[in-house]
């Protein structure tokens, strides 16, 4: 298995967010975590990350246990991140949004390849390389999101709500980008609020309700579940 988090217990001061969150990512999948705001899937990606320190439990990745480890550790190792903000830095070009992913990460001597390869996935993103990131639309703003991560040559992308907030036209273009992704080798565990756009393009999925994890299974069969839809997912 390729990440796997055993009875993780995750707290944001006195409140218990994550109450014993067991769930399994293997090697070349998408697997989706769905649920209700509130319900602890950004806080499940951040402990992963570490950003959000486990109280208690395990986090392994690549039969290596990464809960005690720092953020720019667990990214070196091959974990990248897609933050529900986006978090694209004023005042940088797209081109240094994407070097600066780089600084940190084990392709940082590979600056023009790895730019040149996520390029390819973004042709929109290609022709702005010496615009400032900042002035995207939103929907370039999140792809400029995803291309930052892909830039680290990850072994899985945690991708949280990138379809937030985007027109139809462009939930389609992002489903299709994390497709083709997955496509090219790389694993996803994705987090979002469209769950008719998410289940559809995953293998399976995990529905999280109160900081637990309710039921999980086959993407397609949970989202054709009318029981577990109206008990835990409808807002």
């Amino acid at each position: 298995m390729l990440l796997t988090l055993e009875n993780i217990n995750t707290y944001y001061g006195l409140s218990h967010i994550l109450q014993g969150v067991s769930l399994e990512v293997d090697s070349r999948e998408i697997v989706t975590l769905v649920g209700r705001n509130g319900a602890g899937k950004t806080t499940t990606l951040k402990s992963i990350l570490g950003i959000a320190p486990i109280s208690s439990g395990r986090i392994r990745f690549q039969d290596t246990d990464i809960s005690a480890l720092p953020t720019h550790s667990i990214i070196q190792k091959g974990i990248a991140y897609v933050p529900e903000d986006r978090r694209i830095i004023p005042g940088l070009t797209v081109r240094e949004n994407l070097k600066l992913a780089l600084m940190k990460s084990k392709n940082r001597d590979r600056e023009e390849e790895m730019i040149d390869r996520v390029a390819q996935y973004f042709p929109i993103l290609k022709d702005r390389l010496k615009q400032e990131g900042t002035s995207l639309s939103g929907g370039e703003q999140q792809m400029l999101a995803i291309a930052r991560a892909l830039v680290t040559d990850p072994e899985i992308m945690l991708i949280d709500e990138p379809t937030e907030g985007l027109m139809p036209l462009l939930v389609e273009t992002i489903a299709e980008i994390i497709q083709t992704i997955h496509s090219n080798g790389v694993t996803v565990l994705l987090v979002e609020q469209n769950m008719e756009m998410a289940l559809s393009i995953s293998h399976r999925a995990y529905v999280i309700d109160e900081g637990r994890i309710q039921t999980s299974g086959d993407a397609r069969a949970i989202l054709n579940d009318e029981e577990i839809a109206c008990k835990y997912l409808a807002v």
